[in-house]
Order: structure tokens, then C-alpha cells, then sequence
């Protein structure tokens, strides 16, 4: 089983998110956070295994996604190897190169279309993630 998290601090963009996931991936984990700094807060005193993937959005309060990235990578050592995905409306090329340039795994850009974010969602999660080197400084779409 694969365990995910995912920092978004819009409301519908989680309910949906989490809607599309399950209903691909029913066995699967997913934690949503409502914020950079839930999800951190989680990460520090984690209540369960960690994620084997985070999914970032950029633009929230408290503790932005550069924030949340920034920590995991220079954190402790269990949790600055996770792979983190940013997920963000912004497809600005040098948001996507900064975050790359942090750590960030990939970049991904939020689908309008609702069959668009299903099949970005599935590609994610059918990632190779055992290999180190998979998929790495890509921009999804």
C-alpha cells in the first residue's frame, strides 16, 4: 500500500482529489492537510507511517509549499528522502524551476478538466517509485 499526503488549502480542490484517488485507488493511503503548516505539524510528529509521496500545492497560508519543501529536504533524516510532488495551478516557469532546483521530485500543473486530473492522478500514483532516479524533474500536466 501506498501512502500519500496532500497539502491543499482549497477545500473543493481536496474533496475532489481525494474523491478521484479513492475511487481509482480504494486500498490505498491518503492524508489531506489544509495547509503547508498541517502538513509539517504531521511530518514532525507523525502518528502513523510516513507518506511515501507528498503532494504540495504552492500558494497557502501559514506555511507556503516552498516552505514545506525547503523543511522536508533539510529535515530529519527519515523524512528529507520522501518523494514530494508540487501540485499547483501555476505552470510559471520559474515557480517550476525554483521548486525543482529545491527538490521537488516533479512538478505537476492542476488539470481544469476533471478527466484530465483523473489521469494525472493515476500516472502519479503508477509512478515507478522505487527507483530513485524515476520520473524525476518532470513537468506534468
Amino acid at each position: 500500500m501506498k501512502n500519500i499526503y496532500f497539502a491543499d488549502d482549497d477545500p473543493d480542490d481536496r474533496e475532489i482529489f481525494a474523491e478521484l484517488f479513492y475511487e481509482m485507488f480504494p486500498v490505498e493511503g491518503l492524508r489531506l492537510f489544509e495547509s503547508g503548516k498541517a502538513l509539517t505539524d504531521a511530518l514532525s510528529a507523525p502518528a502513523g507511517p510516513l507518506p511515501d509521496l507528498i503532494l504540495l500545492d504552492l500558494q497557502m497560508p501559514l506555511k507556503d509549499g516552498f516552505e514545506c519543501l525547503k523543511e522536508i529536504r533539510g529535515g530529519r533524516e527519515d523524512i528529507k528522502d520522501i518523494r514530494v510532488i508540487i501540485f499547483s495551478t501555476s505552470s510559471n516557469p520559474r515557480q517550476v524551476e525554483l521548486a525543482l532546483g529545491m527538490g521537488a521530485d516533479s512538478y505537476a500543473v492542476k488539470p481544469v478538466l476533471y478527466r484530465d486530473l483523473k489521469s494525472l492522478i493515476r500516472r502519479i500514483v503508477e509512478m515507478d517509485w522505487e527507483d530513485p532516479q524515476a520520473d524525476r524533474g518532470l513537468l506534468l500536466r
